[in-house]
């Protein structure tokens, strides 16, 4: 099969690679099953959700090469527009986070408006300060709307008449669901005509140009997509939390968010998950030395950004490719069945 017929299908992977995906998923899927610890749940269902949250920044920052430094406040967005229906709608949980996605994405498509007509650093100042009157328009809300920096008013959540565990087994796999849904979603979305013009657009602009590939539209759609992924990684947050504050929005999460794209690998499918993992687990490791955890993550920023530049990935990636090759080579430097026998009747 050719790489045309493979447009808009999945990645193809060999049947030990889908078994071993199928495989993870039951593992981590069983977690809740094996510990029972409401600490390490709540420790697990946060770094779920963050997940969905770079799930949606890589696909935006990765794939389609945009710099966009405001997705902590469409994320943002997403939890507040969902608390807002809940509050005064009555609206379902599971409806109400749907909306708060669509509502993101609806921002995020404003804020692609006048993003994508610049270049550059000027991409990345006009998301940072999007993010940033996003802020301080949540913090000083003369109606009181959004709880000013009290935070938001207390929402019932998902599962509200569910006890303590069962709550947050209820949380952890209906998050990891999402975490499912977005990351197969995104592979798809790579593989069809629309990540391929993403990428195009990204590595050769001029190419791109060449066949007729509009940026601005294809970055827009990358803009809702992304948006509404983020929305409703904001939503599960809200709900799940059952308030939210700005802090959410503040440049440490940010600045982390991104460490955690770049070691795992931007632009990849499973970096995201690699870096989220293993990033939020120095955290929890380090969480009563705050000043030591940010230095290490900074050193390790640091050695993937001079010696790994694709990320842990790519390190795997490029690992994999050289044990294949050398394979390889020592079975051509191999004699075949044929030439052993001729080598053995010339020796007699």
């Amino acid at each position: 099969m050719n790489d045309a017929s493979r447009v808009g299908k999945l990645p193809k992977l060999s049947a030990g690679s889908r078994l071993g995906i199928v495989a993870l998923i039951a593992i981590v899927a069983a977690v809740p099953v094996v510990y029972t610890n409401h600490y390490v749940l709540t420790f697990l269902v946060t770094a779920l959700i963050t997940l969905v949250l770079n799930t949606s920044w890589n696909f935006v920052l990765g794939i389609a090469g945009v710099w966009n430094f405001g997705m902590l406040a469409i994320y943002a967005i997403g939890a507040y527009s969902e608390g807002l229906v809940m509050l005064h709608t009555g609206m379902p949980a599971p409806i109400a986070v749907l909306l708060g996605g669509v509502a993101a994405g609806a921002f995020s498509v404003l804020l692609a408006f006048p993003t994508l007509r610049l270049f550059g650093i000027y991409t990345s100042l006009l998301t940072f300060s999007f993010a940033q009157v996003v802020q301080f328009v949540i913090v000083n809300d003369p109606k009181g709307l959004t709880g000013g920096s009290f935070g938001f008013p207390t929402v019932k959540g998902l599962y509200p008449n569910l006890g303590p565990l069962a709550q947050l087994r209820a949380y952890y796999w209906t998050v990891l669901a999402v975490v499912v849904v977005a990351t197969f979603a995104v592979a798809w979305i790579r593989s069809s005509r629309l990540g391929i013009a993403l990428r195009t657009i990204r590595d050769a602009p001029a190419y791109a140009a060449a066949r007729g590939v509009s940026p601005l539209k294809y970055r827009m759609l990358a803009f809702a997509i992304s948006g509404f992924i983020a929305g409703v990684a904001g939503g599960l947050y809200l709900s799940y939390n059952q308030s939210i504050t700005s802090s959410v929005m503040g440049l440490t999460p940010m600045s982390i968010d991104v460490t955690m794209l770049v070691i795992g690998g931007l632009g990849t499918l499973f970096g995201p998950v690699i870096g989220t993992g293993l990033l939020t687990f120095i955290q929890q490791a380090l969480i009563d030395y705050p000043g030591v955890q940010l230095s290490i993550l900074g050193t390790i920023l640091l050695i993937i950004v001079v010696f790994v530049p694709g990320g842990l990935v790519g390190l795997i990636s490029r690992t994999r490719r050289r044990l294949s090759n050398w394979v390889e080579e020592d079975e051509t430097a191999l004699p075949t069945t044929e030439e052993a026998a001729r080598s053995t009747e010339a020796g007699t």
